[in-house]
């Protein structure tokens, strides 16, 4: 009976040992395992933000970088990048603004360059045209000098039309001709780089006959297309100068045509 309860005891001790030894195998894997587990999680997560990281940085290269322009004042400003033929409404419809409203004023002197000239404006003696029918006229200094604003092909025969409605009297300081807008329309886009804005406005002729002034209707559609823009000549003054400010904002008028009255 001591020699069997001896060999259940060594046995029993046999099982338990080995039982504990695979505990403890068994403990020692699933550790390593987990280990592994959130070593790969973490590698999968880092990998995954690499390419959210990788796909934003792609993006950013493809967009335009901001450039900011050093204005004489010493201002910067921020300015966006656009194609050859792209230009702002607000762009368009400045240019025809400036453009018909120096050509349309009449006032019988020279368009001041200086603050002496604003002052002390000097007369306008105007340019003389000559058609090909050789009939001579004259328009302004002002609208010879906005007609460059018109395309080659559109422009003499703009400033002709122009020679037989400007009134003599103009130049001899007895009329005068004001170009009063009621209206312009957004620009619509005909086609990439053209436009067309329709412009509701009225020329007030005053003479030494008529202070109260008599009104003409001006109403027009102007179609303007998008040019290459002159590069800075540097330091230019007078009529040169003048010009140049005319073609600085890249477009051009090349037709001008009356508006129809149902169009109002």
């Amino acid at each position: 009976m001591t020699i069997d309860k001896n060999l259940n005891s060594q046995t029993e001790n046999r099982r338990l040992k080995f039982l504990n030894r695979t505990a403890t195998r068994f403990s020692t894997s699933d550790t390593l395992a987990l280990f592994a587990l959130g070593t790969f999680g973490l590698h999968l997560l880092a990998f995954v933000i690499l390419f959210l990281l990788y796909g934003s940085y792609s993006q950013l290269s493809k967009k335009a970088p901001p450039t900011l322009v050093q204005l004489e004042s010493g201002k910067s400003i921020k300015v966006a990048q656009l194609g050859s033929l792209e230009r702002t409404p607000q762009v368009v419809l400045s240019f025809v603004s400036d453009t018909m409203t120096l050509m349309m004023n009449w006032s019988g002197n020279l368009p001041a360059t200086t603050v002496e000239d604003a002052y002390e404006p000097k007369s306008d003696a105007g340019v003389d045209i000559h058609s090909i029918s050789n009939s001579r006229g004259k328009v302004t200094y002002g609208a010879w000098q906005a007609s460059y604003a018109l395309s080659s092909d559109f422009r003499k025969e703009f400033l002709e039309l122009l020679a037989e409605i400007t009134p003599s009297g103009v130049f001899k300081a007895k009329t005068q001709v004001v170009f009063v807008t009621q209206y312009f329309q957004q620009p619509v886009l005909i086609e990439e780089g053209k436009w067309k804005v329709r412009m509701v406005a009225n020329l007030t002729i005053f003479d030494q006959s008529n202070k109260l002034g008599e009104v003409i209707p001006f109403n027009k559609e102007i179609f303007v297309r998008a040019v290459e823009a002159p590069s800075s000549p540097g330091k230019i003054d007078g009529f040169a100068f003048l010009v140049y400010q005319v073609r600085s904002s890249g477009l051009e008028i090349y037709a001008i045509r009356d508006l129809p009255e149902d169009n109002l």
